[in-house]
This record gives C-alpha cells, sequence and structure tokens, in this order.
C-alpha cells in the first residue's frame, strides 16, 4: 500500500506561509509537548541513569579501544582493476544497492513509479532476498518492469567493479559505509561511474575525498555522499542563504538553523553511530581538513547547543544530526571567512529538556554493548532494516527555518519543508533524486568526492520542488 498524496501546498508559498505555526500539512501530526510533570519524571529516571550508565559507557569504550587492532585504511583495488579503460558503453542507466533493506526498498519504488523508463539493475549478495524484495517493491507498484539483479558481495572487488562499470550511476542506501562501502565507491572512481549514497558518515568522507578526490577528477566520475536526511535539507538551506547574501555583495557570518521534525529511528543509523565508535577509522594524512574539499578563508564553527538555549524561532535543544550537518556545510559553503553554525530542535522549554535528558540517557544505554544487545533483541531499539510503519512515515514530515546573518548586518530567512518521515521516504527520495540528477548532469560536472549541495544543488532542488518539497529563501 503506497502513502496517499498529501494535501496541495500553497501555491508559490512564502516564508510566512511555510512557518505559520498554525499551518501543516493535514496529514503530520506535531508530537505532543511535555508537561512539567512529565518533564520531571524524565528526570527523576534520566539523572540517576546518566550518572550510572555514563562512566560505565566510558569504561566499556575504553576497553574495546585496547582491545581492537590499530585501524588502519582500507586496502586498494587490485591494479588489474584499476588500470581498465574506462567503458565505452553501459548497460543500466541505474544500479541499485541496498534494496533488502527498508530504505532501499522505497528507493525502487520510488524509481518505479517516478522514472518507469529507466534501466536498473539491483545488486547484493544474496540474489533470494534481492528478488524477493524486488518482487514485493513491484507488486506494491503493480509493475511488470523487467529488473535485472546481479550478485555483489561487500568484500568482492571484481563484483563491485563489474556493477560499476555496466552502470551509468549507482545509488546505495547499504551500510554502515565505512565498513561494507569501501569498494563500490572506489570501484566507482576508477570506472568514471556517478554516484550517490545516504551515508552520514563524515569521517569516511573525509577520508574518500583526500584517498579517491584526484582518482574521481581524472576518471570523471561525480561521487556524492550524505544525500538523504543526512544532509541535504540543512546543507541545501545554508548555501540558499549564502547565495541570497552574496547576491547582496555580502559573505555570511553566521547560520541559525531551527528543527522541526517527527521522524521514526533508523535501525541503520543506530548501527551506524555504534560501528562508527567502535571501530574507528584509520584518517588519511592531510595538512586541512579534506571535507572542506581545498583550503577556505575561513572555516565552519560548530556553535549548536548541547542542552537548551533560545534562538531567532524560539527554544532550541540539541538535535544529534547538528554534529553531521556542520560538517556537510564545510564542503558546500564559500567560506571566505569563518562561518557560525547553530542548530537545534525547535521546542518548548520543557519539551527540550524532557527530549534533551532522554537523548543522553538512550546514548548512554546504546554504547554499553551488554546492554544494548539486550535492548535490541527487545526490539526496544531497532535492528538494522527495520522501519517506521506506513502511518508513521505519513505523519512523520521535516520543516527547517534558517536565519543567515550577512556581514554588513543584514539578515535572510528560508524556510524547508518535507512532508514525510525524513529518516526514510524522504530520504529515499532524496538519493534517488540525486542519482537521477547525476544522470542527467553528471557528465557536465568535474569528478571528484562532494557532498550534493556542492555539485548538484540547483538542478537536485527543481526535482525535489516538483515531488512535493517547499523550500523559499527571502
Amino acid at each position: 500500500m503506497s502513502i496517499p498524496k498529501a494535501s496541495p501546498l500553497p501555491p508559490n508559498p512564502t516564508f510566512a506561509d511555510l512557518t505559520s505555526p498554525t499551518w501543516l500539512q493535514s496529514r503530520n501530526k506535531r508530537s505532543r509537548p511535555a508537561t512539567l510533570l512529565q518533564t520531571l519524571k524524565t528526570a527523576a529516571v534520566a539523572l540517576p541513569t546518566i550518572a550510572l550508565l555514563g562512566p560505565v559507557a566510558f569504561l566499556s569504550q575504553s576497553l574495546l579501544s585496547r582491545s581492537r587492532p590499530k585501524p588502519t585504511l582500507p586496502p586498494q583495488a587490485p591494479s588489474e582493476l584499476t588500470s581498465l579503460p574506462l567503458p565505452t558503453s553501459r548497460s543500466y542507466d541505474i544500479a541499485l544497492v541496498g534494496v533488502t533493506g527498508f530504505t532501499g526498498k522505497l528507493v525502487l519504488e520510488y524509481y518505479l513509479k517516478t522514472y518507469p523508463s529507466l534501466k536498473i539493475v539491483v545488486a547484493g549478495r544474496d540474489l533470494k532476498r534481492v528478488k524477493s524484495a524486488v518482487d514485493a517493491v513491484k507488486e506494491i507498484c503493480n509493475s511488470e518492469k523487467d529488473i535485472d539483479m546481479v550478485q555483489a558481495s561487500a568484500s568482492d572487488w571484481s563484483s563491485n567493479f563489474s556493477v560499476a562499470r555496466s552502470s551509468k550511476v549507482v545509488v546505495t542506501t547499504a551500510g554502515p559505509f565505512a565498513k561494507i562501502g569501501n569498494k563500490l565507491i572506489e570501484a566507482c572512481a576508477y570506472s568514471g561511474t556517478h554516484y550517490a549514497d545516504i551515508t552520514g558518515e563524515t569521517s569516511w568522507v573525509r577520508n574518500n575525498v583526500k584517498r579517491l578526490g584526484g582518482v574521481a577528477e581524472e576518471k570523471g566520475g561525480v561521487l556524492c555522499s550524505l544525500c538523504g536526511h543526512d544532509s541535504v535539507p540543512w546543507e541545501f538551506s545554508v548555501k540558499g542563504l549564502e547565495t541570497k547574501l552574496e547576491g547582496m555583495g555580502e559573505d555570511m557570518v553566521k547560520v541559525v538553523l531551527t528543527d522541526e521534525i517527527k521522524s521514526q529511528a533508523s535501525g541503520g543509523t543506530i548501527a551506524t553511530m555504534v560501528d562508527s565508535v567502535e571501530n574507528p577509522l584509520a584518517n588519511v594524512k592531510s595538512d586541512f581538513d579534506p571535507i572542506y574539499g581545498a583550503k577556505k578563508g575561513g572555516k565552519v564553527v560548530n556553535a549548536s547547543p548541547k542542552f537548551v538555549s533560545k534562538g531567532p524561532d524560539g527554544w532550541m535543544s540539541f538535535f544529534m544530526m547538528s554534529l553531521v550537518n556542520a560538517e556537510a556545510v564545510k564542503r558546500s559553503a564559500s567560506l571566505n571567512q569563518n562561518l557560525e553554525y547553530v542548530e537545534g530542535e525547535r521546542v518548548d522549554l520543557l519539551t527540550g529538556v524532557n527530549n534533551t535528558l532522554s537523548l543522553y540517557m538512550s546514548l548512554c544505554a546504546l554504547y554499553v554493548p551488554a546492554l544494548r544487545k539486550f535492548l535490541m533483541s527487545k526490539n526496544i531499539i531497532p535492528n538494522p532494516g527495520t522501519g517506521p510503519s506506513l502511518k508513521q512515515q505519513q505523519n512523520g514530515y521535516l520543516r527547517v527555518i534558517g536565519t543567515g546573518y550577512g556581514s554588513k548586518g543584514s539578515k535572510v530567512r528560508s524556510c524547508i519543508y518535507f512532508d514525510s518521515d525524513p529518516g526514510y521516504r524522504d530520504t529515499a527520495r532524496m538519493v534517488a533524486e540525486a542519482g537521477a540528477t547525476l544522470l542527467e548532469v553528471g557528465e557536465k560536472k568535474e569528478g571528484g568526492v562532494y557532498t550534493p549541495g556542492a555539485i548538484i544543488r540547483e538542478e537536485m532542488t527543481e526535482k525535489l520542488l516538483k515531488g512535493g518539497t517547499a523550500f523559499v529563501v527571502e
């Protein structure tokens, strides 16, 4: 069953339209604000739990770090594959990797409904599971389209090169990317194949810029990471505000992003968070932070609240994704001078306190391995591959309100709005449109490792707007 279309957006919406406190799509449901009693109950549980589990989590991770081998860079592809000439023709428009996962199925569903004429190949380790997933999606879409399926394992160089060389664009939702995505993105770099993923692993992206950027530039492939909820809405907002101020003859010196979000926790995201802490990456040596792409005149200074603070649109509480989103901005922002980056979730004071205490308590539990395994066995913490129900996806939404401050005192505003669960259905739409954009304009771009805001923002924004996203900068 597919999600029904939302009520229509206002024609040519203004900033005032999209930020009205009473306006939301009819099928989106705000979370109820916390009461004083609820907040006090949360504090009574969270504070002693944090005091108890915090040191245990720290000790657990310290012991794990001592017992694990020293992190090393991923092995390079064999020369007999990297020395192959670029393909003169390709059989497929898009290769989709990760279709056995929850988000991967949504990407395939989106392509079958929105771009039915695309030549698609689906790749995965277990062809039986891949076929089951493809058949389930085709049934949802009432589609008779022939979709080729090929076997490809994250541990096998040859199959990853075969996928990359046969396709114009590779779209992947299979993570954790630092753990199982290295061979695929490297195969794309050496094959001149455009690439889009939904990783939020900025350390991995940072290494890829340094490790594969030169190869991709030489071969012509545009490798785009962070193409989903991590971190398209925020990166596009910042770049839109910065571009507006640059048109007024000013640099942007500060940006404040206020997030209003209803989304379900992702099992895959939680698995990636844990893996990034328990299996840290070795860093590629560089004389500057590679994620910037090049030396710039300024830096991004992340000044986002770690608890609760006041912003231009009311109270803001700590939003975990601000740690990732600020990193994405480094790649696409002009940064003629330092940019102060402030991001938080839009809340009232009680809800902010309640939510932040709950979050920190959950993080403490997450990083105690034995407790995490127990909670996952009871489905209290979602397992990888699981996702929200249809109704939960319908009720989810994301609205990001931005304020950009210019170097001469000007102030500009923005609002971007996604009308379904941003962590799943709209993440699938974002990465699918990133892939479709690369298919159309990738050959006109300079190869390299990018975020979408740094290379395809304008073209991808047009596609998102046609699909129901609302975005204004005033």
